[in-house]
């Protein structure tokens, strides 16, 4: 799968924006952003956030309920950024401090304060945060009528000539098919799965690979917000298979992701991190030296192997280790100015 930064990015000057090491920001700069999709599995990435709905600061915290100041003295309306099925899924994001990079759902809300799901963190008081849109499969990929994802007409029974947007489930199987198709007579094009429900809305979380399944070659373009933060990306252990995504849009270097991997003395005792060649899977680990192997090499340094930019990526933990959520997150850190 071929990328190509789009012109309008690269006027950006991103070495400018990323020059110092990496910090949330406000206002940060829009870009487009271009993937060649072949004909065939791909695995890509979100490389941009959705723009702010409203920034400020946590100004004291009891629990999961935080009482915030907002920047542009807003006052919410209660529960506007609730999740809610059918609806714009909200999520809130930290912009500094110990849990910069950190995104969640929100609980609900009232005018002034923002309740988390229960394992949120508890030392939040003080941090600056935004409230932004995630991204859903229509507005990653576009209005169904008008994205260049290849539809089907799945009213007059053809199931098979649709590219296929899937998302990993956290017990490391893909999960559900989300495709166009056409499921009426009157030949309009709609985001449905396979049981042909409504699923524009449905959320494509930011920091999460998408596996793309396309029937021909074909150029999409993504669009949003560069962000200038660490991500943390939770991980699921016991073996299972996480697809995350590459969160900056350029490419980053194993030795610079900032990925701790659980390091080991050979590929089969260490956390795998394995990147598509366009037909199958490579493996890197962490030796107990922190240097990157690729496969069963344990010689030769990988570190300047590249996550390439709009790319997902897989990272299987070992069979007795647990989860990586929270405080123990993967910290994407990408503390590297761009090419």
């Amino acid at each position: 799968m071929k990328r190509t930064l789009n012109i309008a990015l690269l006027v950006l000057s991103l070495a400018g924006i990323f020059a110092q090491p990496l910090q949330a920001g406000i206002a940060t700069p829009s870009a487009l952003f271009t993937i060649e999709l072949k004909a065939g599995n791909n695995f890509i990435s979100t490389p941009f956030a959705r723009s702010e709905e409203d920034t400020g600061t946590i100004v004291s915290q009891l629990n999961t309920v935080l009482t915030v100041d907002s920047l542009t003295d807003t006052s919410y309306r209660t529960n506007e950024f609730r999740l809610v099925a059918g609806a714009e899924p909200y999520i809130l994001e930290i912009l500094d401090g110990p849990w910069i990079g950190y995104t969640t759902t929100i609980e609900q809300n009232s005018s002034t304060t923002i309740t988390l799901p229960g394992n949120a963190p508890t030392n939040l008081q003080g941090c600056k945060y935004a409230i932004r849109k995630d991204w859903t499969v229509e507005s990653l990929f576009g209005a169904a009528a008008t994205s260049l994802l290849t539809g089907t007409d799945w009213f007059g029974g053809d199931e098979e000539s649709a590219d296929e947007i899937r998302l990993m489930s956290d017990t490391g199987s893909l999960g559900p098919v989300y495709l166009k198709g056409t499921i009426d007579g009157a030949g309009t094009q709609q985001w449905i799965n396979k049981a042909m429900q409504d699923v524009s809305k449905t959320r494509l979380p930011f920091g999460k690979g998408i596996f793309v399944k396309a029937k021909s070659d074909k150029t999409i373009t993504l669009s949003g917000i560069v962000r200038g933060s660490r991500t943390r990306i939770d991980i699921v252990g016991g073996k299972k298979i996480n697809l995350l995504a590459n969160p900056v849009p350029f490419a980053v270097k194993l030795q610079d992701c900032g990925l701790e991997l659980t390091r080991g003395s050979a590929d089969s005792n260490a956390d795998n991190l394995r990147l598509w060649n366009g037909t199958g899977w490579t493996s890197y680990w962490l030796d107990l030296g922190r240097v990157w192997r690729a496969g069963s090499n344990r010689t030769s340094d990988a570190g300047n192997t590249v996550i390439p930019a709009g790319a997902g990526f897989l990272v299987k933990r070992g069979s007795n280790r647990g989860d990586l959520k929270g405080e123990n997150a993967l910290k994407f850190a990408a503390f590297t100015v761009a090419p």
